[in-house]
């Protein structure tokens, strides 16, 4: 079969050479070998059976979505700068159905190589390089691709991802907290992985001083937004509560 370009659905079988090549090594061996026609077929055909397997088992592992993974990688910092580059608007019209918007976008994602961008080796440097980027009038011509893009790359891309998150949650969240609101339990996986990605912990780094000033006080759980009304529901007054005041463990920054 060579040269011819499968899809996910054709049968691979129907598609094999009869005499396949099996690599330098392989043949070399096989003719060193000196084996008896029959033998050396026999060998030959249990190659390539589990040449066929494993091809038919990484494929049932593949994602359903695995295109949008592949289309993905456009945005890397060696694809995205090159001057003709593969088009994303099947990737873009997943987040975006406004036209104005994707026209912004093709014309933002057609230009990009245009600029001398510096953090050009490293993706998530290279985007948010573009993100604070400012033209001559203050404005960011990349606005919109540069949004989009953070976007998707703060996607979890894997299941390994996922269960990581969830792995977290089950610690944080356990049978003594399991009255843990969302929000907080949304803000102690924010730090966590924050501290993380900056590479401190509890024990090392130093809060600032307009957070040290708050501590003790309902003014971190108090917005502008926010306007007391009486509520209504039975439910008690601690239970499910967002802006439940918590005892923050030393433990869940680590």
């Amino acid at each position: 079969m060579p040269g011819k370009r499968l899809k996910e659905c054709d049968a691979l079988q129907d598609y094999l050479d009869p005499k396949p090549y099996l690599g330098y090594e392989f043949e070399k061996n096989m003719s060193e070998c000196k084996f008896p026609e029959e033998i050396a077929s026999d060998i030959r055909r249990r190659c390539i059976e589990f040449v066929i397997e494993l091809v038919t088992q990484l494929r049932q592992r593949l994602p359903e979505n695995f295109k949008v993974l592949q289309s993905i990688s456009s945005l890397s910092g060696s694809e995205c700068l090159k001057p003709v580059k593969n088009d994303i608007l099947d990737l873009v019209k997943l987040f975006v159905n406004n036209a104005e918007i994707l026209t912004r976008i093709d014309f933002q994602w057609r230009k990009l190589h245009t600029i001398q961008w510096i953090q050009t080796s490293d993706t998530i440097g290279l985007w948010a390089e573009i993100v604070s980027y400012r033209d001559a009038t203050g404005e960011n011509p990349f606005k919109e691709l540069s949004d989009l893009a953070i976007t998707i790359l703060s996607l979890p891309h894997s299941n390994a991802d996922v269960e990581r998150v969830f792995s977290q949650m089950g610690i944080v969240k356990s049978k003594l907290r399991n009255r843990l609101a969302i929000t907080s339990l949304n803000a102690v996986l924010t730090i966590k992985y924050g501290l993380r990605r900056h590479g401190k912990s509890c024990h090392d780094y130093k809060l600032p001083e307009s957070v040290l000033r708050k501590i003790g006080s309902l003014e971190s759980y108090q917005t502008s937004s926010e306007s007391p009304q009486p509520s209504t529901s039975t439910q008690s007054p601690t239970e499910g509560d967002p802006r439940e005041i918590i005892e923050w463990d030393l433990a869940d920054l680590q």
